[in-house]
């Protein structure tokens, strides 16, 4: 399974770590590291929108990521603590790299806007 379950006390603590770490100057609502050397961020973004994203841990530039709109914070905040880095991640609306649109998180509604 590429995400693992994660409880809703989970996502509610590692949420206010993530406003008190901006708040206090980080780039990053939120790091965990992989065992293969990436990390998974989680970004904060214009009106209240996230960016799951994955890179090498360290580096100043990350090889990927995926948006979320400010009503799946929750499912940005599912991926980022629960993801495995295989694939992609669940629920996005927007994957910028390949223009790729998910309605709603809907990976059946997916199109590409030009």
């Amino acid at each position: 399974m590429p995400t693992r379950i994660v409880p809703d006390d989970e996502i509610a603590e590692a949420q206010r770590l993530g406003r008190r770490a901006v708040l206090e100057g980080d780039d990053y609502l939120h790091v965990r590291r992989l065992p293969d050397g990436r990390a998974i961020y989680l970004l904060p973004m214009l009106h209240d929108n996230v960016r799951v994203a994955i890179g090498d841990v360290g580096s100043l530039y990350l090889d990927d990521g995926w948006c979320y709109q400010a009503g799946q914070v929750d499912l940005a905040w599912r991926a980022a603590l629960g993801w495995n880095g295989e694939g992609e991640p669940e629920g996005w609306y927007r994957h910028p790299d390949t223009g790729r649109r998910r309605p709603g998180g809907d990976p059946a509604q997916e199109y590409v806007h030009k």
